[in-house]
């Protein structure tokens, strides 16, 4: 076949309009421009000799077609012998790191995708490497590219742009549209790049779904858009890609960490810190980054915490948790599924949970318990949570969770029932100590608690476990603690000084991921979860109005007066007489016999302010 000379001949006649193109022919097309010769046919975008004008007849060779196939079928051979950026070291071949390597095959294989990524990973270049990939190889397919900014989204497309420019003619298309936000190519697939807003995509068919710097977007936008556009994506079966640097607890880390526990179906990858090398320009050499280059860095910044805020993948450095980082981190390490274990005699044992080596027939009635806990509707949402707490260590004001009741579909008069039976069944009565947060909710629950005493459903249940606290005006006292704005960030602050010195110890799980989320997300002293639940955390929080009561205080003496003290071979006892015979033996009778028993009665003046006082 003869090869198509574009070029303009000096002698009058009129050339062919429709050919067909070549490599070598569109070669010889741009050295006759250079010459400022003029064309018979001009196969150039807006005359950019780096744009093909769309619905060209093309007509590559035998090695072309062949490379093409390649490249289609393997986007690494793709990256790395035709994509050319502009580097330290001048314009030259991306040279790919084993992560990015990775993470292109990532995008390639998975369906719905999530990126948690360190600053500074060439994350866009690898984006943009894919997204021309998938731009160039399909057919009538639309890609959406958005960023917490428009700009964002921008520079992604202009990333595609410089190396879609340096690609041959052969692999490149014919250009429909190309402006700042939208390409468009003649095997009709197109990208286009917006700003996330409530409406982003409202009006594509969108087949691909990029959501760069998604956790940096402001939550409202963020959860609305998403449920917007997902339930679509999910109904074509679209390919969704969703890439970040952490900023906190938000969207993209719930739905990140759900992807990295296989709880959705997202598929999780992640870069950090140590795996990007860092550029030497005295060396013009990339070098990788070690323990020496983590000191200086952290130096540079003033602090561990400043250098993961930049170069980190924690999500926690990005959030004003209540509990300091360096603690949630040891939580986290230290933290274990507590398990669920027979309870002979107690209904709904199968929504309690216990420490592994925690054995709560044998070891509950020689505890000092106290029972903490946050009642909820019980209809699937919020959960009712109970933590189970013993004192440990006489005199040294630790308390240890050992184990919890939760569950979030069990009618509020069946758990007051069960908790009924745990603590008259299991727990010495005497020995224990029941608080409950007096919202809504724990109105009903106590209500439950006076029916069944009132008929004596639950024999050996004692009401004086339940703890009372002043009511909000202090002039009564009235069974559950009132947890409200003017008295919850108090609270808060003083279990933070408890939980960071050691004071309070609560391995479970559920507590350490709800602890990580807890937080005061509008850095207005609001303490809250910044997303889901926090019913174990508040839970455990109440510990600090019940420290403060005087059926505490009374049971933490007696506590201490276990302590074995060397230099003496009895303990003072401040109640009175011991009794031998078990049948008497407890705190309620100490208190009896020390002239105790008028706790309970709150008609008496007398007595509220002498607990005033205690208290």
């Amino acid at each position: 076949m003869s090869i198509f000379n574009p070029i303009k001949e000096d002698k009058e006649g009129t050339a062919a309009r429709r050919v067909i193109w070549s490599s070598e022919s569109l070669d010889m097309a741009i050295n006759g421009l250079k010459e400022g010769k003029r064309l018979v046919a001009n196969p150039f975008y807006e005359n950019n000799i780096k744009l093909l004008k769309d619905n060209l007849v093309f007509n590559r060779t035998k090695e072309e077609i062949k490379e093409w196939k390649r490249c289609a079928n393997d986007i690494l051979y793709f990256a790395e012998n035709y994509c050319v950026l502009m580097t330290p070291e001048g314009r030259q071949h991306i040279q790919l790191r084993d992560y990015q390597k990775k993470y292109l095959l990532h995008l390639f294989n998975n369906r719905l995708s999530v990126y948690l990524s360190a600053r500074q990973s060439g994350k866009t270049t690898s984006s943009a490497i894919f997204l021309l990939h998938y731009l160039l190889f399909n057919f009538d397919k639309t890609a959406l590219v958005t960023g917490n900014k428009r700009k964002t989204a921008v520079e992604i497309l202009e990333k595609i742009k410089q190396i879609y420019y340096e690609l041959p003619y052969f692999i490149k298309g014919g250009v429909n549209k190309w402006n700042e936000s939208e390409i468009v190519i003649d095997n009709g697939c197109r990208v286009i790049a917006e700003a996330t807003t409530l409406n982003t995509g409202i009006g594509f068919s969108i087949n691909f779904l990029y959501l760069d710097e998604f956790a940096h977007l402001p939550t409202n936008i963020a959860e609305k858009f998403y449920n917007n556009i997902f339930p679509t994506m999910a109904a074509t079966k679209g390919k969704v890609a969703i890439s970040s640097t952490q900023n906190g607890y938000n969207l993209f880390y719930r739905i990140y960490k759900a992807a990295e526990a296989g709880d959705n179906d997202y598929k999780a990858f992640k870069t950090d810190w140590w795996e990007v090398p860092e550029w030497n320009p005295e060396k013009r050499c990339w070098e990788k980054r070690d323990e020496e280059w983590h000191k200086r860095q952290v130096a540079n910044y003033g602090s561990e915490e400043a250098f993961n805020s930049q170069f980190g993948t924690e999500f926690d450095v990005s959030v004003k948790t209540l509990i300091h980082r360096k603690y949630l981190k040891t939580c986290q390490q230290t933290c274990q599924e507590f398990v669920n274990k027979d309870l002979p005699g107690v209904s709904l044992s199968e929504n309690y949970y216990w420490k592994p080596d925690y054995d709560p027939q044998s070891q509950l009635r020689k505890d000092y318990i106290l029972l903490l806990g946050d009642l909820a509707e019980g209809v699937e949402k919020d959960y009712t949570h109970f933590n189970i707490c013993r004192l440990i260590e006489p005199e040294s004001d630790k308390l240890e969770v050992v184990g919890y009741y939760r569950s979030n579909d069990v009618d509020r008069k069946d758990i007051a029932r069960s908790l009924m039976e745990l603590t008259s069944i299991q727990c010495d009565v005497n020995k224990t100590l029941l608080s409950f947060e007096r919202n809504t909710y724990g109105e009903l629950f106590l209500k439950h608690i006076e029916d069944f005493d009132e008929k004596n459903a639950v024999p050996g249940f004692d009401k004086s476990i339940l703890v009372k606290f002043f009511n909000e005006s202090g002039t009564r006292f009235e069974y559950g603690v009132r947890i409200s704005r003017g008295n919850k960030n108090n609270l808060c602050l003083l279990f933070k000084e408890d939980f960071e010195k050691g004071r309070i110890m609560n391995q479970s799980t559920i507590f350490c991921n709800e602890l990580l989320n807890f937080s005061d997300t509008e850095d207005k002293g609001v303490w809250k979860a910044a997303f889901g639940h926090d019913d174990a955390v508040m839970s455990m929080i109440q510990y600090e109005a019940v420290k403060k009561t005087l059926q505490f205080t009374l049971l933490k003496q007696e506590f201490d007066s276990t302590a074995v003290h060397p230099e003496s071979d009895t303990n003072f006892n401040p109640y009175g007489t011991i009794y031998d015979d078990p049948s008497q033996d407890g705190a309620y009778n100490r208190y009896v016999e020390s002239g105790f028993r008028s706790i309970y009665d709150f008609e008496s003046n007398e007595t509220i302010n002498r607990l005033r006082r205690l208290s």
